[in-house]
């Protein structure tokens, strides 16, 4: 018997989920959970073996509660925002899958069942797209380094020998293509997925 945690802060969607699981052979719904800090409670008070977690919850961001260990159960995220950075960050986590919400109920059994064994409910092609580094240019690569490392755009205009509005365009582009809408959004966005790990280092300030 598998038993699963459901954390949603939807009733009608954490209700359904939970009555759609319990018809499923094989599986219980140990317990059920609206918010971080009410499934916290649970998870302290009833062993499961997967737990199935909402991104967005009212006290905070169920990718909080991914915290794998040997003795505890495994996390699938469920989501209704198809974002990358969502799915990322489930995976960097420890997640052992990521769906988003309009899934069939079949896949969603079928990733929680991978997950209770101790398999990856992560698509192949997408845990291979997750582990990879994003594909940027060598200047695109400085520019996103150096505003990592607080340099203002007069600054990196003038260490990589560029005019500033050259470097305004390079992060318009940087913003519209990874979803961020401020230097400090992508800066964070690339020191939390890794994007500049083993890559050169461009001239430092002096």
């Amino acid at each position: 018997m598998m038993r699963v945690g459901v954390v949603d802060d939807h009733p009608v969607v954490l209700d359904g989920l939970a009555a759609a699981l319990s018809r499923e052979a094989g599986v219980e719904v140990a317990w059920s959970a609206g918010g971080v800090e009410e499934a916290r409670a649970r998870l302290a008070e009833r062993r499961c073996d997967v737990v199935l977690v909402d991104v967005r919850l009212p006290d905070g961001s169920g990718l909080d509660l991914v915290e794998p260990r040997d003795d505890g159960p495994a996390f699938v995220v469920l989501s209704s925002f198809d974002q990358p950075q969502y799915a990322r960050s489930a995976f960097e986590r420890g997640a052992a899958g990521f769906l988003l919400k309009t899934a069939p109920m079949e896949d969603v059994v079928s990733a929680l069942r991978i997950a209770a064994a101790g398999g990856s409910a992560f698509p192949p092609a997408q845990r291979a797209a997750l582990t990879a580094a994003p594909e940027l240019s060598p200047r695109e690569l400085s520019i996103v380094r150096l505003v990592a490392e607080g340099w203002s755009n007069d600054e990196a205009a003038a260490r990589l020998d560029l005019s500033t509005k050259t470097v305004e365009v390079y992060l318009s582009r940087l913003y519209e293509r990874w979803e961020v809408s401020t230097r400090t959004e992508l800066a964070l966005r690339a020191e939390r997925e890794g994007w500049l790990d083993d890559r050169a280092d461009p001239p430092r300030r002096r």
